[in-house]
Order: C-alpha cells, then structure tokens, then sequence
C-alpha cells in the first residue's frame, strides 16, 4: 500500500503540540505562567487565534486536552484553522466519541509535503526515522522543551535527535503555534550551528558532491599528509574517540548535515564491520600509505 503524502502551501500551515487545555497539573509541571487551568485555556486560546486565521492550516501533535464533552467542545469552537489532530499518548484515553470528526483528521502519524518539504508528524520525537539522511524534518511534541520546562524525563535525550527535528510544543513556542516560516527557520539555523560544531564547510561548490574524512581526534598525523587530505577531501571532520555514543551513531548525525552525492570513509583506531575504514592503530602516525588508502576508498 503506497503511504499517502498531503500536500500544502507553506503560506497558509502553522505547527503546535501539548496544549493539555483544562489540566491544571501540567502548570505544576512545566513551570507554566498561568495560575490555574481556566487562565491557560484563555490565554492558549488568545495566543492561537492572535496567530492562526480562520483558512489556515494547524497541525496539532498531541495532547490537546484534559476533560470531558464541554471541555473539548468549548476548545474546538474557540480556535480557529483547519486543525488536524496527531494522536498524543494523553488523547488516546481524553479523546470523546464524537469528536473525531471535528478535526479534518485524527491519526497516528502524518507525512506531508510544505511546498517541496517533506516532513514527517508524530507526537513523540524519533531517534530514527525514514528521509532522516535525506532532508526529510520530523516535527514532534511530548517532550515539553523550552526555557521554562526542561525536568521532564525524557528531556536528556533530546541532545541525540538531529538537526532537522523540532519540539513544536507551545512549551518551547512562546505558548502559541508557529507557522511553517518560523520552523524553516529554526532548523536551518539548528543545521547551521550543528555544522559549524562539526566544522563542515557549507560552500556552494561543496554541495554538489562531498568527500568526508571523518578522523579521529587526536590521530598523529603530519602536515604533509593533512596537506594531501585536504586536497582530496570537501570536509575533514574530527571524532572525539573519548565521545561514549558509537562511533556510527556518531558519523550518522554528521552525514545528517550534509546534502548531495556524498561518499565518506573513515580514519581512527575503531575497528568498523561493513563500513570504508582504514584502521590506526592508538598512537600510531598516520603514514601516507594510510592516505593514499583512504583517498582510493572514497
């Protein structure tokens, strides 16, 4: 069965998550600046209908609300969009019969393409997901990020998501959605600092086709032989062999940086299955012959 892709014009698309309208513990645990549920509701209601226009597009990622039929009635009234409900793992028990048709769809999950931007909706963020490697963002909720809530359990792992992931929950969103402009910017500014960390140059004629050399930190290795690399590769990226994270894990969130026809090898003291490598052992020189080796892998 082909999975169906939705297509929609990034003019008219805004993103949200983790409302929880009517819940008044979710304050407590969020650090929320609200004294009570009915304050939140309002002022969430406030900030929504300031952003969204009444054709606008929202796609809500979880966790709408906390209550009985009323509750769920006087929130869906009060907001305005074409809203599309993600399922959150609070929804599955709150969400009342009847209601699933007051959205224009109730599902698990969503692909969807913004003008040419695939992107992949789920309430909860993903450690893997298919496009990963491709340019494809995965927009998620649950986890309650943002400057004011950062105690929750899984909050420690974000730290492993890539680049073109993004907490869209009001908690992280100033408490109002954002629209597809706003997260466009957001992760490219996200890419942008992750390629800077891992030192990836990001020319224009870099782009087309990349050589990653992908060498351990610390590696003993002569101007000579760095002048010979740094002929032969587009980017020379350091691995800090003292990083706990597998060394796969590791390369896989860089090669998540990069666009176009790429080819990487590696060069380190990690002995790699299935992988281009050239092995070093710890504290041996990197001699020309092991460049010359590399060089031919890629």
């Amino acid at each position: 069965m082909t999975k169906q892709i939705y297509k929609f014009d990034p003019d008219q698309v805004w993103f949200t998550s983790d409302t929880h309208f009517g819940h008044e513990n979710i304050i407590r645990f969020c650090g929320r600046p609200f004294r009570n549920a009915e304050e939140m509701n309002a002022e969430l209601i406030r900030r929504w209908r300031e952003t969204v226009p009444d054709d606008g597009i929202i796609f809500h990622l979880g966790d709408f609300a906390h209550g009985g039929s009323r509750l769920w009635n006087d929130m869906i009234c009060a907001l305005t969009g074409r809203k599309y409900l993600v399922l959150g793992n609070h929804d599955i028990k709150n969400l009342r019969q009847g209601f699933m048709n007051r959205f224009e769809l109730v599902t698990q999950q969503m692909t969807i393409r913004v003008g040419g931007q695939h992107i992949v909706l789920n309430h909860n963020p993903f450690l893997c997901y298919g496009g990963s490697y491709s340019d494809v963002w995965q927009l998620f909720g649950h986890v309650h990020s943002g400057p004011l809530s950062h105690t929750g359990l899984d909050h420690p792992r974000l730290k492993m998501l890539f680049p073109l992931q993004y907490d869209v929950g009001v908690d992280n969103n100033n408490f109002r959605p954002v629209s597809f402009a706003e997260v466009k910017s957001k992760i490219e500014a996200q890419i942008s600092m992750a390629r800077a960390a891992a030192g990836i140059r990001t020319d224009s004629n870099a782009c087309d086709e990349r050589k990653i050399i992908f060498i351990d930190k610390g590696c003993l290795i002569g101007a000579k032989e760095l002048e010979s690399l740094n002929k032969s590769a587009t980017d020379i990226i350091d691995l800090d062999i003292k990083n706990p994270s597998p060394i796969k894990e590791t390369i896989a969130q860089h090669l998540s940086l990069l666009t176009g026809n790429i080819r990487y090898v590696y060069i380190g003291s990690r002995l790699l299955d299935d992988f281009r490598y050239v092995h070093i052992g710890s504290g041996t020189p990197v001699t020309m012959s092991d460049i010359k080796m590399a060089i031919k892998l890629l």
